[in-house]
């Protein structure tokens, strides 16, 4: 299902039909940008491209949508025809999915008659927010995991099921290896992990049964739950069910106590037992201040299941995206409100040795521009990358991250230098609007 563009503030029809009703149609310019980071963030990774070029390319008014507005009784009926023809026809540049971004750099800009680029405002901030927040996070645990497997385990905690989705996907994108949420897998193609409740384990009169019962359904790659009771006694009876059984212990999952001390315990034990193979999976309460403490601390866990730490971006749970009007026409525009600086005019970031510029779009610098042509009078101009090849790219930049941001215990800044033509026009623009006030 596409989303629909009475996804959208009301605000934004208003003034669609006021643009409309004074036939303002200029083209114009808007950009997608951060003033500042959030707190306990050195940098961002940009993504949710793919659902915003979907958005565009598919953005109509149904006859059900025009019913429901003409129900507001707010719009007379010439713009409700108008609204029957309404397609996006402008032109969308854009970072690439995965990609590291830091303050005050657009990650989108749009181009298009005014009252089309208005329109993509709510929609467009949504769609990337959710799914630029949560890659942010994953990319921190991924960067402190010291390559251990990683799997997404928190729908069950997203807020709704279109986060839940968005989560699957951009832990996918920022290094997470797999996720617990079957839908994700079929949309995505991302691997599907899954082990085995602690409701199961009681549902049986003993721990031994419940093993036992598990190990005959997946008899290769069975992951038992070891902690409903006694963790210690949990390894040793899995063990002596598989044995007992002769089957292969895929892995085991401790979801409480200390578990540093017993996944220690529990390596020792399997091992001595021949299992030198099953793996040791730690999930429950998981960021990237607890797994890095655990990998600190020497634990021989294989991979971690992560939940709603993540899947919430508990400790910094949102992005304060704007999406401001920057040129009309040949005419740069910004605001002048305090506290809320923005530069005007249509712009780039290059990516430079150990800095990015901010330019005007103009402006020939060295380095890699980050803002590219994604969508041309309305259509994609190129197929988009897939998840794995934009996971790649992440993961790509993440390797050349500067240790220092990728430090999650201290604030770090990375170097966002504006051109001269561009502070110089802030400069100009400035001035002119305090004279005219």
């Amino acid at each position: 299902m596409g989303i629909s563009p009475l996804l959208t503030d009301l605000y934004e029809i208003t003034m669609l039909y006021a643009y409309f009703k004074n036939g303002k149609t200029e083209e114009a310019s808007f950009e997608l940008f951060t003033r500042e980071l959030p707190k306990n963030r050195n940098y961002l990774i940009f993504a949710g491209l793919p659902w915003v070029v979907e958005f565009v390319e598919n953005l109509h008014f149904s006859n059900e949508d025009i019913d429901y507005i003409y129900s507001l009784k707010i719009f007379p009926d010439d713009f409700l025809d108008f609204l029957k023809g309404f397609r996006f026809t402008g032109k969308i540049y854009s970072m690439k999915e995965g990609e590291i971004f830091f303050q005050n750099e657009p990650v989108i800009r749009v181009e298009a008659p005014i009252y089309q680029a208005q329109l993509l405002e709510t929609t467009l901030m949504n769609q990337v927010h959710i799914s630029s927040l949560i890659a942010s996070k994953a990319a921190r645990v991924y960067t402190v995991s010291g390559g251990r497997k990683l799997a997404d385990f928190s729908l069950r905690r997203t807020h709704g099921v279109d986060a839940g989705i968005k989560v699957a996907y951009s832990t996918y994108l920022a290094g997470f290896d797999g996720t617990s949420n079957v839908l994700a897998g079929k949309l995505f193609g991302i691997p599907v992990i899954g082990t085995v409740a602690h409701s199961f384990i009681m549902a049986f009169n003993s721990e031994e049964e419940a093993f036992r019962a598990y190990l005959k359904a997946f008899p290769e790659k069975a992951v038992l739950l070891v902690d409903t009771y006694d963790t210690v006694e949990g390894v040793k009876r899995a063990i002596r069910v598989a044995k007992e059984l002769g089957v292969k212990l895929k892995g085991i999952r401790l979801d409480s106590g200390d578990v540093v001390k017993l996944s220690k315990v529990a390596r020792e034990l399997l091992d001595e037992a021949g299992f030198t193979d099953c793996k040791i999976i730690v999930s429950g309460g998981l960021d990237e201040y607890r797994i890095a403490q655990i990998v600190r601390e020497g634990a021989p866990v294989d991979s971690f299941g992560v939940g709603t730490k993540v899947g919430t971006s508990a400790d910094s749970p949102y992005i304060d995206f704007v999406y401001k009007l920057v040129q009309i026409g040949n005419r740069p525009i910004m605001k002048m409100s305090p506290g809320k600086k923005m530069y005007p005019g249509k712009k780039q970031v290059f990516r430079q040795e150990g800095q990015d510029l901010l330019t005007l779009e103009s402006e020939k610098h060295t380095g890699k521009p980050l803002l590219e042509l994604v969508v041309k009078d309305g259509k994609r101009v190129k197929n988009l990358p897939t998840l794995t090849e934009a996971r790649e790219y992440c993961l790509e930049n993440l390797s050349k991250l500067p240790p220092q941001l990728k430090d999650i215990y201290s604030k770090a800044y990375y170097p966002v230098v504006v051109s001269k033509e561009l502070e110089e026009l802030y400069e100009k623009l400035e001035k002119e609007l305090t004279e005219d006030q």
